[in-house]
Order: C-alpha cells, then structure tokens, then sequence
C-alpha cells in the first residue's frame, strides 16, 4: 500500500538510537506499509552502525555520506515508479493500529500531505502536537513521480517543515494536514536534539524568504481527510499576499508591531 522513507546516521547517541530501532521495528510490521527505506548517514558504507543486526524484508539500508535532504528522499521516492504512495517521516515516528495509515490510499495525485505529530504524555494517551497549526510537521504524504521543486533542506532542521511546505505550494502542489485522521506516534523522550545546521544554531529559519508570504498562506491547519484545508499557489489568500506582500510583510515582521499583534493576542485570549 504504501512506502516509507526515513533518514538515520550511525552517530547518534544510544539512547536516541533505541527510540529508532522501536520506531522502526513499528513501522516494519505495519500492515499498510509494504516497505521502509532508510538513506542511513554514514562515514562508511560498510557501517550500519546500531541497524547492523537489524533484519527484515520489508528492509532497505541506503548509505549516503551526508544528512539527507528532502530532494534526496523525493529521487529514491521517484524510483519507485508511478502512483506510488509514499510516506516520508523522521526518524522518531511510527505508525500503530490507531494511526489510519491504511487511509493514505486517498491521497490525491496533486496533493502533498504535511502531517503533524502526537506527542505521548506521561499518563500513556497522546496529544496533538501543541504546534500544529503553526507549521510543525514530521510526516509528508504524496504520490510518484513528485514534481521537481526547490527541497535542498535537511530533515529535522528547525524550520524544514514549514519551508518544505511552502515550496510545495509555490510549485503548484495542493498542501493539507489531515492529522486529525493520520495520527503520528512521537518517541522522543530523551533532551537530545540535532536540529541546526552548525554551532552558531542556525537553521532554515534564517532562509531570506522563509514563510515569506505568511505562514497562513503555506502552512495548513490540522483537518480530517474527509474536510481539508487546503494550501495553494490558486487561493485567493496566495495570490492577495503575493500582490500584496512586498509593502505589507516588512511591516508586519518588523519588531514593534510583532510586540503589538502580540499583545493584542494576549488580550484577546484573556
């Protein structure tokens, strides 16, 4: 039914790498998923690292010799033929008998899910990213061949999901959120994060025109597959903000008036 795709590098700390493994061991024995392909960073391509004793023919290990972009997945995606359903999703995800996955044969050809995850509390149930309807994604759902765009940006880099969805949309793609329906399981309970691109922590947050248009004209809210929102290069909201964009934006993300809008929020919400 459909494949999944993730990224993993051999030197990640232990603890994370046992979130990995149960992750991956889920996702495995998944019967929506019919195979798991891992682009696996390495220093050397006969090191698997913590995957070597790792067996299972749904299995794929692929070396690569640097962090993995989107475009890298997008190409191993595209090999796969046409019509493929195919799941890409950090290495922290996994889907379980609640997660609906089996509802991702409705995909559309020119959709292009960005899906938001669940976090586990401390009293076992899961809650709905707190984020969610501000960008943050770990799973992207679309079907082969996807059209070339701009996707040079890594996985798991603060920022890489809302500007993987905004160049989704400015390449015409139809951009939904459908978590309420597909639910991601988030492991990640150890304080141990790899997500900037050197030591002066900068991320894709810093891209010149990153969310240059908003994030609303982009990024779009938690739906059921049944009654989505959609995000598009043909909405009126896009093609307003493009219009308008270039004297309203300056203004909008300079800092007095964000202090302001925020400040109003709070009122608003007392």
């Amino acid at each position: 039914m459909a494949i999944l795709f993730t990224t993993l590098h051999t030197s990640c700390d232990p603890r994370r790498a046992t979130e990995y493994i149960a992750c991956l061991n889920a996702n495995l024995a998944h019967p929506a998923i019919d195979g798991v392909k891992i682009l696996l960073e390495t220093k050397d391509d006969r090191d698997y690292g913590f995957l070597q004793d790792i067996k299972h023919e749904k299995l794929e290990i692929i070396t690569i010799d640097h962090r993995p972009f989107f475009s890298d997945l997008f190409a191993l995606a595209n090999q796969c033929g046409d019509h493929q359903v195919a799941v890409i999703c950090n290495g922290d995800i996994y889907f379980d008998q609640d997660s609906n996955l089996e509802r991702v044969h409705e995909i559309d050809k020119h959709q292009f899910w960005t899906i938001s995850r669940y976090d586990e509390q401390k009293d076992g149930t899961w809650v709905l990213h707190r984020q969610a309807a501000e960008g943050s994604h770990d799973c992207w759902i679309f079907r082969t061949p996807i059209r070339q765009f701009p996707a040079e940006y890594h996985l798991g880099i603060l920022g890489c999901d809302a500007i993987i969805a905004q160049r989704a949309v400015e390449a015409g793609l139809l951009v939904v959120n459908p978590c309420l329906t597909i639910q991601l399981r988030h492991l990640h309970r150890y304080d141990i994060r790899n997500n900037t691109l050197d030591q002066k922590r900068r991320s894709y947050w810093h891209e010149k025109d990153y969310l240059k248009l908003g994030i609303r004209v982009y990024c779009a809210p938690p739906t059921t597959i049944e009654s989505p929102v959609i995000r598009s290069n043909r909405s009126l909201r896009y093609i307003l903000m493009s219009m308008m964009g270039h004297w309203v934006l300056p203004i909008y993300r300079s800092k007095p008036v964000q202090k302001q809008v925020s400040y109003m929020k709070k009122l608003l919400n007392a």
